[in-house]
């Protein structure tokens, strides 16, 4: 039985890369889901290649997090605790929030102007398409969003960190379960933090993005079953 789908022809990049970033995609888009356990000849056997390539794949795999290796037995995807998740939340929040400060005072106009270009595509979206269709079209324009405002925060290093906290989330599929349920509000508050951007208000963009964030803790808490476990957990 096939562990992967779709591998692609792996000849443009040097193999390990290749097998890298597909493995990597698989996991952040639920194709290798937490748990899920392989072994390097399976890997190599699918892609047709020796197991060299697969080993280094599997070790850079391993260094950034996304797979553990077990003695004896091959490989896991990686899994997380719903309170390891809360704190990256939180982290998340403490991180976001200081970017979007400095957004607000350092971004430049053509960033900007990219901002409300990538808002005016996802109007259109809104208006063409509807349910999965339109979330599927939604969540690349939403990531190119979060991109560019991130980045005019003028700290290659903070953006940095930001993108490492939520590359995590990528992984563990958190966004794709907070999204569906409040796709009209994640656009609105995108739109109310570009205004606080161009008006070059930092606290009222670490306002707007401070209740985005509160907001999305709370579903995500919520959908995922963690309302329990997480109920006294302090999301500052």
């Amino acid at each position: 039985m096939a562990i992967l789908k779709n591998i692609p022809k792996l000849r443009s990049k040097p193999m390990r890369d290749l097998i890298y970033e597909h493995l990597r995609k698989a996991v952040i888009l639920g194709d290798l889901k937490p748990g899920a356990a392989f072994t390097d000849a399976e890997i190599a056997a699918e892609y047709g290649v020796s197991r060299t390539p697969v080993r280094e794949a599997v070790q850079k795999l391993e260094a950034d997090g996304y797979i553990e290796r077990v003695p004896m037995r091959g490989n896991r995807v990686s899994s997380v605790s719903p309170y390891e998740l809360a704190n990256t939340f939180a982290i998340r929040k403490a991180l976001e929030t200081l970017a979007v400060r400095y957004s607000a005072l350092r971004i430049s106009d053509a960033a900007l102007d990219e901002i409300e270009a990538l808002l005016s595509r996802a109007d259109a979206v809104f208006s063409e398409f509807s349910g999965d269709e339109m979330l599927e079209r939604f969540f690349p324009i939403v990531k190119e969003y979060n991109k560019v405002v991130f980045e005019g925060c003028g700290s290659k290093r903070l953006t940095d960190l930001v993108f490492a906290q939520r590359e995590i989330f990528d992984r563990y599929m958190v966004m794709r379960t907070i999204l569906p349920n409040r796709p009209e509000k994640s656009l609105s508050r995108r739109k109310a933090l570009y205004l606080a951007l161009r008006g070059r208000d930092p606290e009222r963009a670490a306002e707007i993005w401070t209740e985005h964030l509160n907001e999305s803790f709370v579903i995500w808490r919520e959908k995922s079953g963690n309302a329990d476990k997480l109920s006294d957990f302090p999301f500052f």
